[in-house]
């Protein structure tokens, strides 16, 4: 007769990784990836750690706080260049387009930049480095100051747009296109008498990718940086 089975003792299972403030962050993100972050809530994220709501509140007071160190991971995820007055122009389009690329690949986390003004380590510290290549390249320092928050906005505007898209079910490059064809079609369609430059540039309207669009947003900006520097 075989011996009765031994019920398993709480230490025969793998133990859980002990909670923090870093696992809940991590717990958080992998929701955002995944789900969006409308699905983030406290007790979403409880059980995702098998854990009771009530322990997540020991490490942060609310879900907004919550967001502010997921938006703080989020931003220490983007390499920060040392400013070159050579290049830096060029190091403004690539910090723009990395704070951009760790937005739009957690979605709905640009809501949270454009929801207050950054003031967490890794924030702060973009907002530092984007402030200090806009100097190295002969930025007048009230231009420059503005600046960092116009350019901010402009990459937060473009991952907000991308999310959009995202929860319309946007989300391929056909998609896209097809999104793109009905929009010159309206445009193309308008009655010309009421709306000539509209019909007739209908093309030009819709024409060129994301990462052109975003280019040239960024370069026409700073275009008007260095006008502005060079009369002043």
């Amino acid at each position: 007769m075989d011996a009765p089975t031994r019920p398993r003792s709480i230490r025969d299972r793998l133990a859980k990784a002990p909670l923090s403030d870093q696992a809940i962050v991590d717990a958080a993100l992998a929701i955002t990836r995944a789900e969006g972050l409308h699905a983030v809530t406290m007790r979403r994220v409880a059980r995702q750690l098998d854990t009771g709501a009530a322990s997540l509140y020991v490490y942060f007071a609310n879900r907004d706080e919550l967001l502010g160190a997921m938006m703080d991971r989020v931003a220490g995820t983007v390499s920060l260049p040392t400013p070159d007055p050579k290049r830096w122009r060029e190091q403004v389009y690539d910090l723009m387009r990395g704070f951009r690329d760790a937005l739009e690949a957690h979605p709905g986390m640009a809501s949270v930049l454009l929801g207050e003004a950054p003031t967490t380590e890794n924030t702060l510290a973009g907002a530092e480095n984007l402030l200090g290549i806009l100097l190295a390249g002969g930025i007048p320092s009230q231009d420059a100051s503005w600046a960092v928050d116009i350019l901010m906005l402009i990459m937060t505007a473009t991952a907000t747009e991308t999310d959009v898209r995202r929860a319309a079910g946007n989300t391929t490059d056909a998609d896209h296109d097809d999104a793109v064809a009905r929009i010159r079609a309206t445009f193309a369609a308008l009655p010309p008498e009421r709306f000539p430059l509209l019909v007739a540039h209908a093309s030009e309207l819709v024409a060129g990718a994301g990462e052109e669009r975003f280019h040239f947003a960024v370069s026409t900006f700073l275009d008007g940086l260095v006008t502005r520097a060079a009369r002043a």
